[in-house]
């Protein structure tokens, strides 16, 4: 276990809190943006156009999307790759993204669009740059993300469907668009540092000019090293000292990955003292059933079940809401349309949905309004 954090020198403090109010146009101040609940549901129209079906506890069909929100949720999260293959779930180009974000909209519901830099899944393995970028040489590569960057949101701003909240990256902590941006913790290389920093800042530049003088989304930088200070603390201190600049942290949290309650209190909590920046839980899954693949000692120390699963999500929203100084402002759940649904390959056969084998809503879904 780790001991608590000890305070950052003052000049890494007066640095974080110089970048926490340099945002022109943006929507919220700290102490006014509002906790957000939501989740992931990229997937949905996949599943949908396979036959799956959505229901109320009471097995009446109905949107999904509905479902959700009736539950509690204000917010829902969509990942966008650059070229996807339309194997299984990766179809998620700018097409698709924009049609889902139109319902996501219509629904009453805010929008919070997870940019990948990848034709595929980008997380700590995996940062594949895009094939079409693939050959382009470090400057040329770092254009490409402005202009797509910028690109993107435009698309999104004139078709009315602006993000409230904006991801550029995904699970980042080992960088971005590999060979390029890539950073490895225990292994210091500035000139590694310097590239990635140069990739974020271009990102950040195309976020920025889409938007011109209107207000701004929330921008947020997403790693996933719940449960690691030591990483957490290399990754934000290099942040800062390259003087990038975003409005929140995101953090992704599996417990058979990232560790304890205990270990994800730690580490928001050391994230919102070094950045003196609003922290969330970006990504979170726990199954309702029995399944091989997740150790229950490390999940919830007790059997899975509907009950147990609504129990851990409770507890997220706990250490969350117990940041210091109100900085936890949010908790996304991943995937919980992941029904069985034929043809399909489901994660984990959706024993982490919030929805069960009938499709029915599960209890954990309303976790957020308790």
């Amino acid at each position: 276990m780790f001991s608590s954090p000890l305070p950052l020198p003052g000049l890494l403090k007066l640095a974080a809190c110089v970048a926490s109010f340099a945002l022109p146009g943006l929507l919220f101040s700290q102490a006014e943006m509002a906790f957000v609940y939501g989740a992931d549901v990229s997937a949905l129209p996949v599943h949908e156009a396979k036959g799956a079906v959505y229901r109320n506890a009471s097995g009446q069909a109905a949107d999904a999307l509905f479902l959700l929100k009736e539950a509690g949720m204000d917010c829902m999260r969509l990942r966008l790759f650059v070229e996807p293959d339309g194997e299984g779930i990766v179809t998620n180009d700018l097409e698709y993204t924009l049609q889902l974000a139109r319902r996501i909209k219509a629904a009453g519901l805010s929008l919070m669009l997870d940019i990948h830099y990848s034709d595929t899944w980008a997380d700590p393995s995996h940062q594949i740059t895009p094939a079409a970028w693939a050959t382009l040489s470090q400057e040329d590569l770092v254009s490409c993300v402005e202009s797509y960057t910028r690109e993107v949101l435009e698309r999104f701003v004139n078709e009315g469907l602006s993000p409230e909240y904006v991801q550029l990256g995904n699970e980042i902590t080992n960088g971005m668009l590999w060979p390029s941006g890539q950073v490895e913790f225990g292994e210091p290389d500035e000139a590694a540092w310097d590239r990635l920093a140069a990739l974020l800042q271009a990102a950040r530049n195309g976020f920025l000019q889409a938007y011109g003088d209107a207000p701004l989304p929330v921008s947020i930088l997403h790693i996933e090293s719940t449960g690691n200070l030591p990483r957490t603390r290399w990754y934000l201190e290099n942040v800062i000292n390259h003087q990038l600049t975003y409005d929140a942290v995101g953090f992704s949290y599996y417990p058979q990955w990232h560790g304890s309650f205990t270990d994800l209190q730690q580490t928001l909590n050391l994230a919102a003292e070094i950045t003196n920046k609003p922290v969330m839980v970006v990504e979170t899954a726990c199954p309702w059933k029995q399944m091989s693949d997740w150790d229950e000692e490390i999940s919830l120390q007790h059997p899975f079940s509907p009950e147990n699963q609504k129990a851990f999500l409770e507890k997220i929203f706990r250490v969350v809401r117990s940041v210091p100084e109100n900085l936890g402002k949010g908790v996304f759940w991943w995937y919980p349309e992941a029904i069985l649904t034929e043809d399909l390959h489901v994660w984990l056969g959706g024993d982490c949905a919030l929805f069960d084998d009938e499709g029915r809503i599960l209890p954990a879904a309303a976790a957020g309004s308790q």
